[in-house]
């Protein structure tokens, strides 16, 4: 059995396939479109990608390569992690002026950042992991990375501080090819396309079929769908084979696309097990 997760080693998204996957090969891939393209096209079983933080909200990067790539692909299972952010540099480093990591982390950081490295400069990177190496291997003493202690100490690096953004949680989603069973808590992750924004109230329309049938939506988050309209994600409560659920996707999509012109006016994603994965910051 083989296993994708966003890569590279070393990282918070490799923590989290470790701790999903007891057994199997994991497959290190550096873009989370090939995360997706690994399950969609059979390379690897299921796949472990970032999506949402509680403190910067959904990974902007999942939800367009979900869109993008995602068909056979399904979200099959949530969980979240506590996320241990560390900053650290070289021994011998002189006076921080670039702050190396990846752009969610520097984003979740930026409280720290700005009471204790004011005059420094964020410098996003692909990964965690790639910031400590970067620092390390071209001897940046005018630099440090924030990573996980593991990261930053197997490159050589000297922690600084530790967790410095507290109660930091992050969901990550698995994806697999077969679509799971309903339980009794269970939530659907799609997107709704209206294929005309230029109609008044249609966004107000689909909102209400949802909860005509009492089904709550967790959120709501509009990309744009690079052709002028956009794509509205959301989460809602309950299964797709739920004959409710069945019910609200059905008269969404007819009431965007009542001639079955438009395949993706609703997209649906996958349901998985519901962990109420914030309850445990209350």
């Amino acid at each position: 059995m083989k296993i994708a997760y966003l890569g590279p080693e070393r990282t918070f998204t490799e923590k989290a396939a470790r701790d999903l996957f007891q057994e199997g090969e994991l497959v290190p891939l550096v873009h989370i479109r090939k995360v997706i393209q690994a399950v969609e096209n059979g390379e690897t079983e299921f796949g472990v990608i970032p999506f949402e933080n509680y403190h910067n909200g959904k990974v902007i990067h999942t939800l367009d390569a979900l869109s993008r790539y995602a068909a056979k692909a399904r979200l099959i299972r949530e969980k979240a992690f506590r996320i241990v952010h560390c900053i650290g540099a070289l021994p011998n480093h002189r006076e921080i002026n670039n702050v190396f990591s990846k752009d969610q982390a520097l984003e979740q950081c930026d409280e720290y950042l700005a009471d204790n490295y004011p005059s420094a400069t964020p410098v996003a990177v692909s990964s965690t992991s790639e910031a400590a190496r970067r620092i390390a291997e071209e001897k940046l003493l005018n630099a440090a990375a924030i990573s996980s202690e593991e990261s930053l100490v197997s490159s050589g690096l000297e922690v600084m501080a530790k967790d410095i953004c507290p109660n930091n949680l992050t969901r990550f989603i698995v994806l697999g090819r077969s679509p799971t069973r309903p339980t009794e808590d269970d939530k659907t992750f799609l997107a709704i396309h209206p294929p005309r924004m230029d109609e008044a109230g249609v966004l107000y329309g689909c909102l209400g079929f949802p909860a005509a049938y009492k089904v709550n939506l967790d959120d709501l988050l509009p990309r744009p769908d690079r052709r002028g309209g956009y794509y509205f994600y959301t989460e809602m409560s309950g299964h797709e084979q739920e004959p409710r659920i069945q019910r609200v996707l059905g008269d969404i999509k007819y009431f965007l696309d009542p001639e079955n012109k438009s395949p993706d006016a609703v997209k649906v994603f996958g349901s998985y097990p519901n962990t109420h994965w914030k309850d445990t910051k209350r």
